[in-house]
């Protein structure tokens, strides 16, 4: 799993989730694909390659997926159903946890992301 787990992972996760935060409208809500497109801002402002903002995407997926969401990958290209901001950010802050005892697990492998 680690050579699927960029070394940017968390500072673009960290960085996409302000652009989130500005993309909501009046009614708290955003698009999935604005979540894509933050990750993609997110990093060229860290100035890295198209290669690791996708596998920081694949890492935002499974995340999604463990949390109950069953097709996350079809949510961060959706462009017409809006859902609350609220569960964009919860879906990062959630993937960012991940990664955080991801690198301090002494063991190397994968924790699973908690449902709460």
């Amino acid at each position: 799993m680690s050579k699927m787990v960029p070394n940017s992972a968390k500072q673009i996760l960290e960085r996409s989730l302000d652009r989130v935060r500005i993309r909501a409208d009046s009614n708290g809500e955003c698009f999935g694909g604005e979540i894509a497109d933050a990750l993609r801002e997110a990093g060229i402002a860290v100035r890295v390659d198209c290669l690791e903002v996708l596998l920081t995407r694949t890492v935002l997926t499974r995340t999604m997926e463990s949390l109950g969401e069953n097709y996350p990958a079809e949510v961060l290209q959706d462009y017409e159903n809006r859902m609350p901001v609220s569960k964009a950010l919860r879906y990062l802050n959630e993937t960012i946890v991940w990664l955080e005892k991801w690198q301090t697990s002494e063991l190397g492998s994968a924790p699973s992301v908690s449902n709460g």
